[in-house]
């Protein structure tokens, strides 16, 4: 069967297994964003009894709650947001890399189905060429020589269709696997394609690794926003028996009531400005890695526009 290069790539973005794993996985990252307001530690629930205020034994209940500065759970939330947003420019990256992928076996196959033509028609020249030069040493208007070339000629070429074949076979396999199909397609058509010339800073991977850079700096800010203190709120009841400060004489049931608002302070912090330092320096190999791949594309791109320009020049001359 045959498919155009548009229907391919159409086809294999459809269903190609390992860019919806990547979707999947944008998918995750989404869903991670609903925790980061609600990563807050379990509540405590406590019992004690004995002699708590007096001789007498009393009991007492409380409920309290730790929570992080408010602070912290933006800033977690502004990380899962951007690390979302990384996600997705994965999975464009996945995707370019796919197309790119499917164009290059696509036009890999009308090429050696094209040189496969022309091979074919060599073959047709030298058959016919074999069959005279056959007659003409039969004829005596030759010598073996001339059939003897006629044949290691038809031969080297039946030697390059076999190869090229082969070739096309291998191809057909890799490009069945990039569209995800249980049918063998080839080339529709050998149309040309124009080439474009796209700014390289426009590449999906460099935006993927600017993005890398911004995860960077929202990691950098929650482990700065965690050195804040944290937050205590807690309830008690409790009871009491005797005589209390009013002269009252009350008994052991629990009826009476308190608050506590407490500050977690970070005096210990060491660790935690160790963490912020290495996620600066997580900022900085961020921002080398896009400024390397950056060049590394630059250079790629400057040599293939040689190798075209040169081999245009050639068509040319032609």
């Amino acid at each position: 069967s045959t498919i155009s290069l548009d229907e391919a790539i159409n086809l294999a973005v459809q269903n190609n297994r390992n860019l919806k794993n990547e979707k999947l996985r944008s998918d995750f990252a989404k869903a991670l964003i609903k925790t980061s307001t609600v990563d807050i530690p379990q509540t405590s629930v406590t019992a004690d009894y004995g002699q708590i205020n007096s001789a007498y034994n009393d009991m007492k209940f409380g409920v309290s709650q730790s929570i992080a500065f408010p602070t912290v759970y933006k800033k977690q939330k502004n990380l899962y947001t951007e690390e979302w947003k990384k996600s997705q420019l994965n999975v464009s990256l996945k995707e370019f890399e796919l197309k790119k992928a499917v164009s290059q076996t696509y036009f890999q196959l009308v090429y050696w189905k094209e040189k496969e033509k022309l091979l074919n028609e060599a073959l047709q020249l030298y058959s016919n060429f074999l069959e005279k030069a056959s007659l003409r040493l039969k004829a005596g208007e030759s010598n073996v020589l001339e059939k003897a070339t006629a044949s290691n000629q038809k031969s080297a070429i039946d030697i390059q269709l076999k190869q090229i074949q082969q070739e096309v076979k291998t191809l057909q396999l890799q490009f069945q696997w990039l569209l995800n199909s249980d049918v063998e397609y080839l080339p529709l058509e050998t149309s040309k394609t124009n080439l474009s010339n796209p700014e390289v800073s426009s590449h999906p991977l460099l935006k993927m690794l600017e993005q890398q850079k911004t995860v960077a700096e929202k990691q950098t800010e929650v482990e700065k926003s965690r050195l804040l203190p944290g937050l205590q709120l807690a309830y008690n009841l409790n009871s009491f028996k005797g005589t209390g400060a009013d002269d009252k004489i009350y008994n052991a049931t629990p009826q009476f009531h308190s608050v506590m608002l407490g500050v977690g302070i970070p005096i210990f912090s060491g660790g935690q400005k160790a963490r912020i330092e290495a996620s600066k320096m997580a900022e900085n190999i961020a921002e080398n890695d896009r400024i390397n791949t950056e060049f590394s594309l630059n250079k790629k791109a400057t040599q293939l526009r040689q190798i075209y320009q040169t081999n245009l020049e050639i068509v040319n001359r032609y």
